[in-house]
């Protein structure tokens, strides 16, 4: 029983290197051509990730090819949003999608159709939010108001 025992252990410690190898995800130059073109969003901060994270956004890159063109469009928009996050702000949305997850069915819906309500409401009224282009708010002040009275009948 001694002999098979360690038999055993040995073949354990043998083999844990190469599990641990397999379990390593890669590195940005380590990927494909087609993972980078879909994550390419997320490059320069792709070698900072953990391993978990870079495993999620592996399975997405691999699913992408299946996606319709409407819906990869929206996942390279997100990954370029979530690109733009710090860390606290990920571990935030992170945290937030956890709590959404645990809500009873009605609830969940109810936070979707407000979130939905929100975007509309904020896509309806960006213009107020973000000023002119310069081209456009150059123009705007070329032209200056008279305190001429109105013309006569």
């Amino acid at each position: 029983m001694g002999k098979a025992l360690r038999a055993i252990i040995f073949s354990i410690c043998i083999a844990l290197p190469a599990l641990a190898r397999a379990e390593k995800a890669p590195q940005w130059d380590q990927l494909s051509p087609q993972q980078r073109a879909v994550l390419a969003p997320l490059a320069a901060q792709w070698n900072h990730f953990p391993d978990f994270q870079k495993k999620k956004l592996l399975g997405i890159a691999k699913r992408f090819p299946q996606l319709s063109p409407l819906q990869q469009k929206r996942v390279q928009s997100r990954l370029a949003e979530w690109s733009r996050l710090t860390p606290e702000e990920r571990k935030q949305a992170r945290k937030n999608f956890t709590n959404l997850k645990k809500l009873p069915p009605q609830e969940r819906k109810a936070v979707r159709e407000k979130w939905l309500s929100y975007r509309q409401f904020e896509a309806t009224h960006s213009r107020r939010r973000h000023p002119l282009p310069a081209s456009a708010a150059g123009a705007a002040s070329a032209v200056q108001p008279t305190t001429a009275s109105p013309p006569q009948k």
